[in-house]
């Protein structure tokens, strides 16, 4: 079945004013809660830490919605692991990459097989990789692998282990912060949850 690309976007605030994580490598599990990460909390969409996973709930169709850590880099990897709790099959969740002020890219994979990797740029969404089917996404309600590594002018996108997608990025990526992200298309009410958080910092 096709899936539609255009949809809205819940705008939240970047917080690139956030001062990023002091090390070359940031690991949560979120045992010990998220400290650092920007949580929403609103009726339309909201973050926290339910049994040491960070949950992610989003309840209108159409809308993307994302979680940002306290970690940011240039160059680097970035890998989670996530879970469709509750919602449609045709929720994706995925990871947010290079995060700036009205800018990020988005990598993110659907509980009815499908992976996409998208560009968002002050109101604009441009599609990098259609959604596309792949045998390495586990459905349903299954636990996705997803790793993400920026390097250069390239980015390199794992799912389970397997690489899916290459991409150029732009010609001045700069530093921006990672984090996790969760999507809805004709219907919402979309919970899912994500663990073992992992980014490194090209030294």
């Amino acid at each position: 079945m096709a899936r539609a690309i255009r949809r809205w976007l819940v705008l939240l605030p970047l917080v690139a004013a956030c001062r990023s994580a002091a090390g070359a490598r940031y690991v949560t599990d979120f045992t010990d809660g998220a400290p650092g990460w920007f949580l929403p909390a609103e009726a339309r969409f909201a973050a926290r830490v339910e049994d040491g996973h960070l949950v992610l709930s989003l309840n209108p169709p159409r809308m993307v919605a994302w979680a940002l850590s306290p970690f940011a880099f240039r160059d680097g990897q970035v890998e989670v692991e996530g879970t469709l709790l509750e919602g449609p099959s045709s929720a994706d969740y995925g990871l947010i990459l290079q995060a700036r002020p009205g800018r990020f890219y988005r990598f993110a994979v659907s509980a009815d097989g499908y992976y996409g990797v998208f560009a968002y740029d002050r109101g604009n969404w441009r599609t990098l990789v259609d959604w596309t089917t792949h045998a390495a996404i586990r459905t349903g309600r299954t636990t996705n692998h997803l790793r993400v590594r920026c390097a250069g002018a390239e980015m390199i996108f794992w799912v389970n282990g397997v690489e899916v997608a290459r991409v150029p990025r732009g010609s001045d990526p700069g530093e921006g912060q990672v984090g996790v992200s969760v999507g809805t298309m004709v219907r919402g009410g979309a919970r899912v949850a994500f663990d073992r958080f992992i980014a490194v910092r090209d030294r």
